[in-house]
């Protein structure tokens, strides 16, 4: 099982706070249209909720993955989606980050330190659901025994960096959107799963930060040196 190397961590929250517009505009790039800004959703006078969320690495059958979930089916827009752990700020939370490390602990039953958590991606407004969410990196050093919230969360979805890191894991698909039209969309697929929306956009940041960081990135997912 791969042990996380401080330089893995420092290296890869070093990049990002140095060129993380960057990597916020390559995903952009990548998305078939350009997604309103929370500050254009207020000037328009919609209600604005803002919510956090923790993309975590672990090491899993000698690998790094990423901890996504999916959604138990609801009324909501974003029934049955894969997301990010994550959930609506609380006034008790201190700051977002406290807010993304709750709702995880909370959905997923694991306890990720704070010191873990090692960078802050692209805020993005999510306009179906009017969420404004900041997205947070983080990692845990063995993989841990799920508790999961079940009225949230219907499953734990363990995706090894490899599959996200590989040329063209990002496809155009056929999506089922909340309404039952359907559109084509850019999306990740594992295990039978589709992953796309504000989930896919986060995820090719995150992939944009790594592969720039990481020249050997493939060998960084799989043992963690780089």
């Amino acid at each position: 099982m791969p042990t996380i190397h401080p330089s893995f961590v420092r290296s890869l929250a070093m990049r990002i706070k140095n060129d993380g517009v960057t990597f916020g505009a390559m995903a952009d790039q990548e998305m078939p249209f350009r997604r309103p800004l929370k500050s254009e959703a207020l000037d328009l006078g919609y209600r604005v909720r803002n919510a956090a969320v923790l993309l975590v690495l672990v090491p899993e059958a000698g690998q790094w993955s990423v901890v996504l979930m999916k959604r138990q089916e609801y009324s909501g827009v974003h029934s049955g989606q894969i997301a990010i752990p994550g959930g609506e700020v609380e006034s008790g939370d201190g700051d977002a980050k406290a807010t993304a490390i709750r709702e995880f602990e909370e959905e997923m039953g694991v306890k990720v330190p704070a010191s873990n958590v090692f960078a802050q991606l692209t805020e993005r407004y999510i306009p179906p659901s009017q969420f404004s969410v900041v997205p947070f990196l983080g990692f845990l050093n063995e993989l841990p025994q799920w508790k999961l919230d079940g009225k949230e969360v219907a499953e734990a979805i363990i995706v090894p960096m490899k599959n996200l890191l590989v040329h063209n894991a990002l496809k155009n698909m056929e999506i089922v959107l909340a309404d039952g039209r359907t559109a084509i969309l850019p999306a990740y697929s594992f295990d039978g799963h589709v992953i796309w929306g504000a989930t896919a956009i986060m995820l090719t940041e995150f992939i944009a930060a790594w592969k720039t960081t990481f020249p050997n990135a493939l060998k960084v997912a799989k043992d963690g040196s780089n």
